[in-house]
């Protein structure tokens, strides 16, 4: 299987790295055979841009866009790719058309991609396996799904805010065809959730990191729960799996 590399373009969490932009929301670009894909967009077209080029990204680079749910700072710096690239396929989940407070910006008919079953979609890599979108009451309401990312020693697990929180995103595995004791790499925002810490001593036999993005509300829980397989991401880091 080839190498699997994540870079953060987006995240208020942390610091930076050098040259990169902090700003509010979250981006990921994943790169994945052959293909680069943002996963969510943050913000601001102008931050996106800022360290896409940081990053040594073109945004007429960009395969394909992934957006977790719709809420402006997850999805508004997919502007910055359509002037070069007004096709980019941009997958959402099923129930994106739902009135949500804190909406995002309107995705014209011929960029969206409807997810509609779960799994491996057409025009992406077949490692790349989508959750159903969850409901969450917060902010009102809003849905929400995921990624897992097939990689040599198991899965990764990429989620934007986690709403509908963690254990819902893992007991998707079981439909997903995903073994539940395979190892699993964690990133993305964790909003409110936090494991009780019965929950974390069963997850800590198929964790094997947990990095937490932008909205965590509860590092210090997840520090303490999982300790050295714990850390918290900045703006332009990258992981390589």
């Amino acid at each position: 299987m080839s190498e699997v590399k994540l870079t953060i373009l987006c995240d208020d969490i942390n610091g930076c790295q050098k040259g990169f932009i902090k700003d509010v929301g979250f981006s990921v670009l994943l790169d994945i055979k052959g293909k680069k894909i943002l996963f969510d967009t943050g913000m601001t077209h102008e931050t996106l841009f800022s360290n896409l080029k940081t990053a040594g990204i073109k945004p007429d680079m960009i395969d394909a866009v992934i957006l977790s749910h719709n809420h402006d700072d997850h999805v508004d710096g997919l502007a910055c790719l359509l002037p070069s690239r007004p096709d980019i396929p941009v997958y959402i989940h099923s129930e994106w058309e739902d009135d949500v407070c804190e909406q995002g910006m309107d995705i014209s008919e011929a960029n969206k991609i409807i997810v509609k079953e779960i799994g491996v979609q057409k025009g992406l890599p077949s490692d790349i396996l989508f959750t159903k979108p969850l409901h969450s009451k917060d902010y009102g309401g809003i849905n929400e799904h995921a990624v897992y990312i097939k990689i040599d020693e198991g899965f990764i697990l990429l989620c934007g805010c986690c709403h509908p929180g963690l254990n819902g995103l893992l007991k998707q595995r079981k439909v997903l065809g995903i073994d539940e004791h395979a190892p699993i790499h964690i990133i993305g925002g964790m909003h409110g959730f936090k494991f009780t810490d019965d929950e974390a001593d069963k997850a800590k036999s198929f964790v094997k990191s947990i990095t937490c993005c932008h909205c965590t509300r509860n590092p210090d829980v997840f520090k303490r729960q999982f300790k050295e397989k714990f850390s918290i991401s900045s703006c332009g880091a990258e992981y390589i799996f």
